[in-house]
């Protein structure tokens, strides 16, 4: 196999697993564009050290050219372990361990030559990360609804932890309003949330978990 080949694989799992990449990127995703890339370009390379082992040694028996790449199927997947995140009842990271798993197929196909597969798989994998995106945003949109929130004075929670909660589940804060504020220093917010319908019921009950919080529902 030529340098120029070498490069040339090296650049197309390069440029697939970063479209990919891009994509978790632009939705601030654990693993973004340059994890992705270095899951491609290294899955290739032990695809391309698989093969050439295989070739250099077939005079000293029968060798298997796929069990170096077999480990990278099992190895992939204690990264995309790493972009699973549990928070409550709620579980958020396996589209990018999925995609980074993808992304680890797509540059063991390039390293082996199958350039067509691995375009072929991008496209798809891409289209189905677009699709999912836009079903979710015009799922929010027809799930906006008023969160009010009221904390006693000298809570230890504050709003960014209300926040940062209603992020972990996927919601989107268009604003937030202080409401009053009582004798006793205790404040209500009214916050104007986007989030599904489903995780409605958890976000009170974490929220209500929170220290100083005296009363959380949706209006």
């Amino acid at each position: 196999m030529t340098g120029l080949v070498l490069l040339c694989r090296f650049i197309l799992s390069a440029i697939l697993g970063g479209l990919i990449g891009i994509e978790r990127e632009l939705h601030g995703c654990a693993a973004g564009l340059r994890t992705h890339i270095l899951v491609g370009i290294g899955s290739t390379l032990f695809m391309i050290t698989s093969v050439g082992v295989a070739t250099e040694y077939s005079q000293l028996g029968v060798v298997d050219p796929s069990r170096i790449a077999a480990g990278v199927v099992t190895g992939i997947g204690f990264l995309g372990a790493g972009a699973i995140i549990r928070y409550g009842t709620s579980v958020r990271g396996l589209t990018t361990a999925a995609s980074i798993w993808a992304v680890a197929a797509i540059g063991l196909a390039v390293g082996i030559g199958m350039y067509t597969a691995a375009s072929i798989t991008t496209a798809i994998a891409l289209t189905v990360l677009i699709i999912s995106r836009i079903e979710e945003l015009s799922n929010l949109k027809r799930q906006g609804k008023q969160l009010s929130v009221e904390l006693l004075s000298g809570a230890e929670t504050n709003i960014d932890d209300v926040k940062n909660l209603i992020e972990v589940y996927g919601g989107k804060i268009k604003r937030m309003v202080p409401k009053k504020e009582g004798e006793d220093g205790e404040v209500k917010y009214v916050f104007y949330v986007i989030l599904p319908r489903f995780y409605r019921t958890e976000v009170v009950f974490e929220i209500g978990s929170f220290p100083g919080v005296k009363e959380v529902h949706w209006e």
